[in-house]
C-alpha cells in the first residue's frame, strides 16, 4: 500500500509497540474521561467543583490500561454474513469488488463493534444473535474506533516516514480498509508476542 509515495507493508507488531499502542490508548481514554467528569460540575455547587476536579484528576492520573472498562467486541470469524447482510454492507460503504468473506466479516464485525449495525439489524439480517465477547478495553479500541484503528495502522507504518496524518488521509475515510487493515495488524501481532 502507498502512503504518501512511501511503500507500507502491513507487519507485526512487537511488545515495545504494541506498548506503545496501549499507552495511547490509556492517555486518550483518561483524557476523555476527565473531559467528561469536568463538562458535568455545572450539575454541582460553585464551591465543590475546583476540589472535585482536582480529587478526579489525581485519582485518573494513577490509571493504567488495566484500570480501563471491559468492552464487548464481535468477532468476525463468527458474524454471519448472509446475502442481506453484505447487501446492507455495501450500501453503506465502499467494498472493494473483489472482497473476501473474511474481509467482509471484518468489515460487519467493525460496524457491529461502532453500533453502525445495531445487534436488532444484524438479527433481521441473519436471522442469528451477534457473537459478543468481552475483551480489555485496548483490544475493542485497536479494532473498533476510529481512533484506536488510525493509532494501530500509524503504529504499524511510522518506521516507513508517514505521518498519522498521511495515514487519515489515506484509510481514514475508508472504512474497508481501515477495519480489514487493523484487523489483520492485529491477528499478525498476537502470536508474535505469545497471546494468540
Amino acid at each position: 500500500m502507498l502512503i504518501a509515495g512511501k511503500e507500507c507493508t502491513v507487519r507485526p507488531l512487537g511488545i515495545r509497540e504494541l506498548t506503545e499502542v496501549e499507552r495511547d490508548c490509556a492517555e486518550r481514554y483518561k483524557r476523555q474521561y476527565l473531559k467528561t467528569f469536568a463538562d458535568n460540575l455545572d450539575l454541582l455547587p460553585a464551591e465543590a467543583k475546583d476540589r472535585l476536579l482536582l480529587e478526579k484528576m489525581d485519582v485518573v492520573a494513577r490509571w493504567d490500561v488495566d484500570d480501563l472498562p471491559p468492552k464487548f467486541v464481535h468477532d468476525p470469524a463468527r458474524v454471519k454474513m448472509t446475502d442481506k447482510l453484505k447487501s446492507w454492507v455495501g450500501e453503506r460503504i465502499e467494498v472493494a469488488a473483489d472482497a473476501t468473506e473474511l474481509q467482509l466479516q471484518r468489515v460487519a464485525a467493525t460496524m457491529l463493534d461502532q453500533d453502525t449495525l445495531t445487534d436488532e439489524e444484524y438479527r433481521k439480517l441473519t436471522d442469528a444473535i451477534p457473537p459478543k465477547s468481552k475483551v480489555p478495553y485496548v483490544n475493542w479500541w485497536i479494532t473498533g474506533s476510529y481512533d484506536g484503528m488510525v493509532t494501530f495502522l500509524w503504529t504499524c507504518f511510522k518506521h516507513n516516514g508517514v505521518t498519522r496524518e498521511q495515514v487519515i488521509d489515506e484509510v481514514g475515510g475508508d472504512l474497508f480498509k481501515l477495519s480489514n487493515l487493523s484487523r489483520e495488524i492485529e491477528r499478525m501481532s498476537a502470536p508474535k508476542v505469545g497471546n494468540g
